[in-house]
């Protein structure tokens, strides 16, 4: 999307995306995304505009298999295509290292994420029962082939 970077999150970027996830309704930590930030399963991408973060995404990478823990944009940013550069960037990306599908869960009241993800081809695999707290919901898992 036209004027999105997407770029590796860096140990730098942590203490500004720890407050864009504060955002979210489940948000991770700074302690928690430092560590998967070291995890070698863990990527980490975010969205910047004029040199400032605008969003995160959380993912991780196994055996050929992503799977997308949290996409978060902050509030100011929002409708604004950072979302949607920041979903396309990070799956190329992940695709370039391997990735031959994608995975996510997703709140089943969202509706405007579940329509980001199938924009860009994600599709509905199923339902966990209350797999949200905060407040409880179920979560809609969907799939993208990446090949």
């Amino acid at each position: 999307m036209a004027g999105w970077t997407i770029r590796a999150m860096e140990p730098g970027d942590l203490p500004r995306c720890a407050a864009i996830e504060a955002t979210a309704p489940d948000p991770w930590t700074e302690p928690q995304l430092a560590e998967e930030l070291t995890s070698d399963f863990g990527r980490l991408f975010v969205a910047c505009r004029d040199g400032q973060i605008a969003g995160l995404a959380v993912f991780q990478l196994a055996a050929g298999e992503a799977s997308l823990n949290a996409l978060t944009v902050d509030p100011a940013a929002r409708r604004q295509g950072a979302g949607r550069a920041l979903l396309t960037g990070a799956l190329a990306a992940l695709r370039a290292e391997g990735a031959q599908s994608c995975f996510l869960e997703v709140r089943a009241g969202n509706a405007a994420a579940r329509a980001l993800y199938e924009s860009v081809g994600f599709a509905a695999a199923g339902v966990r029962r209350g797999f949200y707290r905060n407040p409880a919901e179920d979560g809609v898992v969907m799939a993208l082939n990446l090949d």
